[in-house]
């Protein structure tokens, strides 16, 4: 695996960079090296979240190159990095899964084009023990969930969305007061599912709601009458924040228990 030296920029846009040497009789006159910044650049913003059970302690790349930051399980990169804009590929190295024939480690990858100027938050999903099949190595896989972090249209009220990340089922996320789903549109939804339906029925995963501000009582389900034990827990949110609420960790499992986990974007 390649790691940065300089810039992330600078290695990402090498060619792109290169100046022009003057060469004459004597030796060729260099210009001053300076790594390119973010700044004159054309970039996306992507975090990060670190949601695949079993798994250890992960570095993040871009196209392959190290960018320094890491992502414990449950956690997220510090804040949204700049990506160099285009197709690029995201990938999450946990050192604990699967490997490559020459034993290096293969990463839970998106491959996407990422916008200049958008945001965008990175999921890790699957444990590193998963089963491949075919071409499928198995482990860690990833998804992209494009960001909009326009502030909430009512000043009193946070924006919050939903994706299931948790393999062992369809799970959705359900008020344990008033018995309602939080999201009423797809109450339940497949694992790593991004999107459902299509036409006038479609749902996008991506796509944020406003809710009043204030503390929920919130438990996952399976189905919409029954809460699945262990699961229902409070979770606040403030007003003019976004959230990302996503269902993790494995059904009957002590060390990775199913459960609700928040990622604040502002």
């Amino acid at each position: 695996m390649k790691f940065l030296s300089s810039s992330l920029f600078a290695k990402l846009t090498l060619a792109a960079s290169a100046a022009a040497v003057l060469v004459g009789c004597d030796d060729p006159d260099y210009p001053t090296p300076s790594p390119v910044t973010a700044s004159t650049v054309s970039a996306a913003r992507v975090l990060v979240v670190n949601a695949s059970p079993g798994s250890q302690t992960s570095s993040v790349t871009i196209d392959n190159v190290a960018t320094g930051q890491s992502v414990g399980y449950l956690s997220s990169t510090t804040g949204y990095f700049a990506v160099p804009a285009g197709q690029r590929q995201i990938g999450i190295v946990s050192p604990n899964n699967v490997k490559y024939a020459n034993g290096e480690v293969v990463p839970g990858v998106v491959r996407q084009q990422f916008a200049s100027g958008s945001s965008y938050t990175v999921f890790s999903t699957d444990a590193p023990t998963r089963t491949g099949t075919g071409t499928d190595l198995g482990g860690i896989r990833a998804i992209a969930l494009s960001d909009n972090l326009a502030a909430p249209a009512t000043a009193t009220n946070a924006k919050i969305r939903f994706v299931n990340l948790a393999t062992t089922g369809t799970y959705g996320i359900f008020n344990s007061i008033t018995q309602a789903s939080l999201f009423t549109a797809a109450p339940t939804r497949a694992s790593r599912a991004i999107s459902t339906g299509s036409g006038a029925t479609a749902v996008n995963f991506a796509t944020f709601t406003e809710v009043a501000a204030g503390t929920y009582t919130l438990d996952v389900r399976s189905t919409a009458t029954t809460p699945i034990a262990g699961t229902a827990q409070p979770i606040t949110f403030a007003a003019g924040k976004i959230y990302t609420l996503y269902v993790r960790g494995t059904a009957g499992s002590t060390a990775t228990p199913l459960g609700i986990s928040v990622v604040q974007h502002n």
